[in-house]
């Protein structure tokens, strides 16, 4: 599973709202990130820390990959100071003259054998335990689109059309939180945590997990129902508030406003009053529909 890392450079990124959180954020300039614990979507983030393989096969699959780092002609790079690092070296050196069963008898009787499923099983609980109790509690998420016009999206996040499109940019210039948003990835099915095979290199201490890292990929993924949201998304945890943080808008960030078809004139005027003031620079547009296609247009307001 790939870990995003690319950067979204200098573009506009858009958050549907409805009339109502319109007004709180153009006149208290600022947006909420939210816990994912108040997500429509349970699955979103909370899908469940799973492994997708089979953990009582794996004493056989690691005995298989000893015997092939025994076999490599190059000597595998492990932690020496690690106990199955340790092993991974003593496998190499006797096991052209004793093979590797009577190599783990001699080293270590079967213990090591019979604990992989045990220390798997353990540490999924470990992951899990700490997801559920630290992680997603303090974690605050803002979710953007990259497109202003989708149809669904105005019925569902901006009100049947009587709220409004916010475009806001990301400036790596000036390092703001959207800056480091990353897209979403849409699956199918939720994610393995890790995969076998990584399992078994950090195992056998050839690849450690970068744990922080597993746990920021699995942030980034939805089920594939959600596809035409086209999201990105800035996370970041350990957060000590109940559910959301207020973070503030720069001035530079909001360079436009949509208006819905349907936006009711007198929340027009009072949401226009209020980016007047606030955000003088942003340009707002009502939107209009198309009558020769399913399409909005925009045009100055």
């Amino acid at each position: 599973m790939t870990i995003h890392s690319q950067s979204p450079g200098r573009r506009p990124f858009y958050k549907y709202m409805s009339p109502v959180t319109a007004c709180i954020v153009a006149e208290s300039r600022t947006v909420q990130y939210s816990s994912p614990l108040t997500f429509n979507d349970p699955f979103d983030v909370q899908a469940g820390l799973h492994f997708s393989f089979d953990i009582d096969s794996l004493p056989g699959k690691v005995l298989r990959r000893l015997e092939d780092l025994a076999m490599s002609p190059l000597p595998p790079t492990v932690d020496t100071e690690d106990v199955w690092g340790k092993l991974v070296l003593l496998v190499r050196e006797h096991y052209p003259s004793r093979g590797i069963p009577a190599v783990l008898k001699t080293a270590y009787g079967a213990e090591p054998l019979r604990r992989i499923v045990r220390t798997i099983r353990e540490t999924q609980r470990q992951y899990q335990e700490h997801w559920w109790s630290r992680l997603l509690p303090g974690a605050r998420v803002f979710c953007v689109s990259e497109v202003r016009d989708n149809l669904l999206m105005w019925a569902h996040y901006a009100q049947n059309h009587t709220g409004a499109v916010f475009e806001f940019w990301s400036l790596p210039e000036e390092d703001n939180l959207l800056s480091v948003a990353a897209p979403v990835e849409y699956r199918p099915c939720p994610p393995s945590f890790f995969s076998e095979e990584e399992f078994i290199d950090d195992l056998l201490s050839l690849k450690r997990l970068d744990v922080q890292s597993l746990y920021r990929r699995y942030a980034y993924v939805k089920s594939n129902h959600w596809a035409y949201e086209q999201e990105w998304r800035v996370w970041y945890p350990f957060s000590d508030t109940t559910d959301h943080d207020f973070i503030p808008i720069r001035p530079a960030e909001l360079k436009a406003v949509y208006f819905g078809c349907r936006m009711d004139r007198e929340v027009q005027t009072r949401l226009t009053t209020l980016l007047r003031v606030g955000f003088p620079g942003a340009r707002l547009l009502k939107s209009h529909r198309r009558s020769d296609d399913y399409a909005l247009e925009f045009h100055d307001a």
